[in-house]
């Protein structure tokens, strides 16, 4: 007995051993470690992960050395490809550092007795070859008279032009290596497209036992992708870095593939990091960006975060809510240290810019100077938002309700060409009270997708005059409320997202019963148009020339047997908490007009290949926009307490052309409405638009057909696209000549009721004119200098008149002036 429990404590000493030196150094981890490849055809990677503490910080994949223990069964590549070589059991050994490991594999035919599909084979091959691209053979009428369509979303019209067209000479089931499409595609034939694939390649390989096989037709019973699993989806990594990708895709009946091999790669930025077409990034510098991977019709991105510094300081940087501690953590991960705070006259100008496109009085700006109380900003954010609860200080209201008036105007297009001045005077009214009212966003929203009954009397009906087909209803909605851009899919699949034909027009299909009559109530305003639910209306998929069931996008059609109207449904799904679509689109709008740059960039183009700089906090924001119920102030108020908001725009050095992860507040020229009025204010002279009352300020205009060259000139949209891109902000020479030498500000700055006017009037010391111009301008006293530089200009002046004139013109042509800062 002694010596057996000698000898158990033995073990147990030696195991204890054991485990300490593997929990030292552990033995490395493969992945698969044990799989069934499905036909000869169903090659997988490798991929050697090195974790710690559960967390991906490495890849072994290319430094390991790989050997086929059966190579009649199996071979497998120096990277880590295994291909199959007959059926029966296999068994592939890894090593690296003198350690092992080996991965069991099973062979086995699949359930049709071929090896080659024509849809999970073929199709891969020629997108992956750029042979169904649109400026290849999916062009308009194709290339040497082969057409194929576009990214191979219609198979059905594919085969034929390869098996039958042409007299069947692309094909050769008897010599397939003589088969014009390989000749062509490995180049042993004159191929206008170049090579496509060599002639030892998988590729090639897969179209030959295609061809050998007898070019198997089209199955209709076969499992279709629904799914795409992307292996690593985010890592941290640093210059040299090298990482081995793993693709596994999801079929409609349960299964799994490897199709690493198959599927396309693109980096978004290049000189961050490079990828293979067989999926090994390489790590070329500091930054964040994203490798894009597309297999029949599904798209993902991993994320690669290069540190720009190993380590920083953030110890300044203080956290003053939870936009903070996300910012702080992205700065954290790719080595970036931010700006310091802004200074208070910064602040005052940037929110009221930001917040209601007006600047701040003098009288405004010198109180807040002077206030000692430390949450002055705070307190300033509340006034703005009118969320004291005091009315007297909620003083804000009108000119906020008319800003964001003003944007969602440029969003819903309301423009009298297409509504009439009744229609567009409704729908303005009616977004101006919702949003005096601080209505919810999801009952904004759901109000206009339900609206009906009369454009003048109603004005979010308006919505269905200015689109009227269900196409252009869809493409709208999806636009302007998810952030979704369709167009694409009318057509053909999205290239670069998972939404297809049958989603662009399953959405449609909520809109086919909307409808709209004229009606003579409203005579003196001219036709009214009424909008009615119809009690039949129907979309067909214009391939398939099936009938499209209403179905949200990406998820199950929705019975509308009990519906007469069907957009009830989908204003339920569009605005619900769960549909992570709307309150992310949200989110990420309003950040962008705070921010100047959105999560996503263009910000309504949402896609999944089109990954947000930081996903965290877009999707911690749009958390708290559905906790607060879809507040829009609530929202402005968190972002703009922010520490990240309340940055200084110097950036450091380092972070001149960082605008993604706000290291510093980006600065942004002033919208062509916000700097007429801007000019009114330092000025005193009014703007007067015609059809309006006097003293209707720019951003208070409900369309843009008021005549004024200076607002089209600096950018003013014409609300005739949904697109955030219609308001432009990129200088030109027109706009230059307009602000520094147009009529306009010429005409104010000798206005006879003007600033300037009144200053001389009142006989002030020319100290005093000058600090309320720089008040007036850029929110803060003018410095010694600015006052000595001033001095000298009156001085070099016929008159005071002139002198005064000539400031006030140099601060209005002033970047400080020009810009929020």
């Amino acid at each position: 007995m002694l010596n057996r429990f000698s000898m158990l404590a033995m073990f147990a000493v030696c195991g204890l051993m054991w485990n300490a030196g593997e929990a030292a150094e552990p033995p490395f981890q493969v992945s698969p470690e044990k799989t069934e490849l499905c036909g000869l055809l169903d090659y997988f990677q490798i991929q050697i992960p090195v974790l710690a503490n559960g967390k991906l910080v490495g890849d072994l994949t290319h430094a390991a050395k790989y050997t086929s223990l059966t190579p009649e069964v199996l071979e497998v590549n120096s990277e880590g490809l295994v291909s199959p070589l007959r059926f029966g059991k296999g068994i592939i050994q890894v090593e690296h550092a003198g350690k092992q490991r080996k991965i069991s594999v099973e062979v086995k035919a699949r359930p049709s007795g071929k090896n080659a599909s024509f849809v999970m084979d073929v199709v891969p091959v020629l997108n992956k070859g750029g042979c169904s691209l649109g400026g290849c053979h999916a062009s308009q009428f194709g290339k040497g008279g082969f057409k194929l369509s576009l990214f191979g979303y219609a198979p059905e019209q594919d085969y034929p032009a390869m098996a039958r067209d042409d007299r069947q000479r692309r094909i050769s089931i008897l010599q397939p290596e003589k088969s014009l499409i390989l000749q062509k595609a490995s180049m042993a034939m004159a191929h206008g497209g170049g090579r496509r694939f060599a002639k030892d390649s998988y590729e090639y390989r897969i179209m030959h036992t295609w061809i050998t096989e007898a070019v198997t037709e089209i199955d209709v019973k076969e499992p279709k992708v629904v799914g795409m699993e992307l292996i690593p989806m985010s890592r941290r990594y640093k210059k040299g870095d090298v990482q081995q990708l793993r693709i596994i895709a999801e079929y409609s009946d349960g299964t799994k593939r490897d199709v690493t091999a198959r599927a396309q790669y693109d980096s978004l930025v290049e000189n961050i990091a490079t990828v293979t077409p067989r999926g090994k990034v390489e790590i070329q510098g500091p930054g964040q960006t994203a490798i894009m991977v597309r297999y029949m019709g599904q798209a993902k991105v991993s994320t690669v975060i290069s540190p720009y510094k190993e380590k920083v300081n953030l110890a300044e940087f203080k956290p003053n809510n939870f936009i903070d501690e996300h910012i702080k953590k992205r700065f954290d991960e790719l080595g970036l240290e931010p700006s310091s705070l802004c200074t208070d006259e910064v602040f005052i100008r940037r929110a009221f810019i930001d917040t209601i496109g007006t600047l701040p009085e003098p009288e405004k700006v010198k109180a807040f100077l002077s206030s000692k109380a430390p949450d002055k900003r705070s307190q300033l954010i509340d006034e703005l938002l009118g969320l004291t609860g005091d009315p007297a200080r909620d003083l804000y209201i009108e000119p906020w309700s008319a800003y964001w008036g003003m944007k969602w105007g440029d969003l819903l297009r309301n423009n009298r060409n297409k509504v009439g001045d009744g229609g567009m005077w409704a729908f303005s009214n009616w977004i101006r009270q919702s949003l005096r009212e601080n209505k919810p966003v999801n009952e904004f929203v759901s109000e206009i997708i339900t609206a009906q009954g009369s454009i003048y009397q109603n004005g979010p009906a308006n919505y269905f005059k200015i689109a009227t087909k269900p196409e252009d209803l869809a493409e709208a909605t999806s636009q302007i409320f998810l952030g979704v851009r369709l167009q694409c899919a009318k057509c053909h699949h999205h290239p670069f997202e998972v939404y297809s034909q049958k989603d662009y027009y399953s959405l449609a299909a909520f809109f086919t019963r909307v409808g709209n009559k004229g009606s003579v109530d409203f005579g003196a305003l001219g036709k009214d148009t009424i909008i009615k639910v119809k009690s039949s209306g129907s979309i067909r998929h214009p391939r398939t020339r099936k009938n499209m069931e209403p179905t949200p996008l990406l998820g199950e059609p929705i019975d509308v047997s009990s519906y007469r109207d069907f957009r009830r449904p989908l204003a339920r799904w569009l605005t619900a908490p769960n549909n992570r679509l709307f309150s992310r689109s949200m989110v990420n709008r309003f950040w962008s007009y705070y921010m100047d740059t959105g999560f996503v960039v263009p910000i309504d183009d949402m896609r999944e290949t089109n990954p947000a700089s930081n996903p965290e906090l877009l999707d911690a924001l749009a958390d708290h926009f559905v906790d607060s119920g879809y507040n829009l102030k609530e929202l402005m108020r968190a972002i703009m307490n922010s520490r990240t908001y309340q940055l200084s725009s110097e950036p450091r050095p380092e972070n001149v052309a960082n605008t993604r992860f706000y290291t510093q507040y980006n600065v942004k020229r002033l919208p062509a409405e916000v700097m007429l009025d801007a000019l009114d204010d330092l000025t005193g002279a009014q703007e007067r638009f015609r059809g309006v009352p006097q003293g209707t300020r720019a951003i208070e205009l409900p369309d843009p057909n008021y005549a004024s060259y200076f607002l089209d000139t600096l950018g003013r949209p014409k609300r005739v696209i949904t697109c955030e891109c219609e308001r432009t902000s990129q200088p030109n020479l027109s706009q230059v000549l307009q602000v520094a030498n147009g009529q306009l500000i010429n005409t104010k700055l000798a206005t006879k009721n003007g600033r300037i006017e009144q200053l001389l009037k009142a006989k002030a010391a020319d100290h005093d004119v000058f600090k309320e111009m720089y008040l007036a301008a850029y929110s803060r006293f003018p410095t010694k200098q600015e006052l000595a530089n001033c001095d000298q200009i009156v001085k070099s002046s016929k008159d005071k008149r002139e002198g005064y004139q000539d400031v006030m013109w140099a601060l209005s042509n002033s970047r400080e002036f020009l810009f929020n800062h």
